[in-house]
């Protein structure tokens, strides 16, 4: 189940990221947590380190958001990641999630 959750949230990103890449918005926030505005309701790992452990104590993969605030493609993904309900619980509730910029 957790093969096919990850597949599918990849294909799902993948799909989302291609579509939206024109889309951006030129308005910037500045981050105020650990989420990044990736989604301020999952619960985020602080480093690499916490996120392996983590991810060995819970048995859930870790998902590394690895991006750069000038990227608009980054952008797009981050604001279909956070606008999706589906992938914010997919995200909360199977995944050990670490943001790097």
């Amino acid at each position: 189940i957790m093969l096919h959750s990850t597949l599918a949230l990849s294909l799902l990103l993948i799909a989302v990221t291609s579509n939206l890449a024109m889309a951006i918005k030129k308005e910037k926030r500045a981050p105020q947590t650990l989420s990044r505005g990736w989604g301020d309701e999952i619960t985020w790992v602080q480093t690499y380190e916490e996120g392996l452990y983590q991810a060995k104590k819970s048995n859930k993969p870790l998902m590394v958001i690895h991006h750069l605030e000038d990227c608009q493609y980054c952008q797009a993904l981050k604001n279909a990641f956070a606008e999706n309900e589906e992938i914010q619980e997919m995200a909360q509730n199977n995944f050990v999630m670490l943001n790097l910029m």
